[in-house]
């Protein structure tokens, strides 16, 4: 990664909705999304329109020098209980591995814990998905707990990790 090439996470808007569809569908993260299903415009249209109503989903887009890279976000915020949870697509493959995602959870991990004042955010990954697990070890994500056969994929059951961050715990 260039070193003087900015990152920046800017709301979803609806000109991003085709980007989502075609990053998320891909055969590089598809595999490894836990919704296992293929999105369409009348499901990611349908998502939009409710995002903008719900309080407990605060997506961006995630900007790489001046080109739309991926997608990321906190998702499930409990405000009453202090946690969401963590979401991060690089729908790019050529950026995978380059420092990318640990910039955008260092800074999902701020505006969670900063502005909306959370005190605990959690991922959940797939047991194959090692690039994800390796990612939010680096960023200090702990595991809580692993849910034996929890995901059904190509024929088989999967353990999903649960991994989470405090406070306290983030620099």
């Amino acid at each position: 990664m260039k070193q003087n090439v900015k990152i920046q996470l800017k709301k979803v808007t609806k000109s991003d909705l085709d980007l989502i569809i075609k990053w998320r569908n891909s055969k590089d993260i598809f595999p490894y999304n836990t919704q296992y299903f293929l999105l369409n415009s009348k499901i990611q249209n349908d998502w939009f329109n409710k995002m903008q109503k719900d309080v407990s989903k605060k997506m961006f887009i995630i900007i790489y020098g001046k080109i739309k890279i991926g997608v990321c976000g906190l998702i499930d915020i409990d405000y009453n209980n202090k946690n969401a949870k963590i979401a991060i697509i690089i729908g790019k493959k050529i950026l995978h591995g380059k420092g990318i995602g640990t910039i955008v959870i260092s800074d999902l991990l701020k505006y969670g814990f900063k502005k909306l004042k959370l005190h605990r955010i959690n991922a959940e990954v797939i047991e194959y998905n090692k690039n994800s697990i390796h990612l939010f070890e680096k960023c200090e994500f702990k595991l809580d707990a692993t849910y034996r056969d929890a995901i059904w994929r190509n024929n088989c059951w999967w353990e999903m990790k649960s991994m989470s961050i405090f406070k306290e715990n983030f620099n």
